[in-house]
């Protein structure tokens, strides 16, 4: 067993102490194969007062294990009471953006850093659209891009098409 901590990112006076289990046991039908269980659950009373329910997840697999985890957790953590949140009063910010002149190849791709500082909700990109504005026409690139990161700083990348020059005598 092992112990973590969580902590709201509008909250940092407060921390949830969270234990976590993995154990394996073995089935007659299983003929001597390993069967995996995850247990993650923690002491701390619900916003409602009563214990929060652990999380079991059987079986459990190498390739999806971080997610199991990190989705379990948020459910648990989705039943605390997180009061006094502090106020959330700082925009994201463009951190860094390269290319920073112009002038630059067609073909370059563009890179750029979004942050956003501590205390805070996060970046919520699922209704960000980016626009390649030109100067004579709008093109709306949001599927093309590249996002990498969380929610409190993304790396953003844009390669442009392949671009395929001819020239004729």
């Amino acid at each position: 067993m092992a112990e973590f901590y969580v902590q709201n990112s509008l909250n940092l006076e407060k921390a949830v102490k969270f234990n976590i289990t993995l154990r394996y046991f073995v089935t007659a039908q299983s003929r001597g194969d390993h069967k995996w269980v995850l247990e993650i659950g923690t002491t701390y009373s619900g916003a409602d007062g009563n214990p929060i329910s652990a999380k079991k997840v059987l079986p459990i697999d190498v390739e999806d294990f971080d997610e199991v985890i990190e989705d379990s957790v948020a459910s648990l953590c989705s039943g605390i009471d997180w009061t006094p949140l502090a106020v959330d009063g700082e925009s994201p910010y463009v951190y860094e953006c390269v290319p920073t002149t112009s002038g630059v190849s067609i073909g370059s791709s563009v890179y750029f850093t979004l942050k956003d500082l501590l205390p805070s909700s996060g970046i919520d990109l699922s209704s960000a659209s980016i626009v390649l504005d030109n100067s004579m026409t709008e093109f709306d690139i949001t599927g093309d891009v590249q996002i990498d990161g969380d929610p409190y700083e993304y790396k953003l990348k844009w390669s442009p098409p392949l671009r395929v020059y001819s020239r004729y005598s």
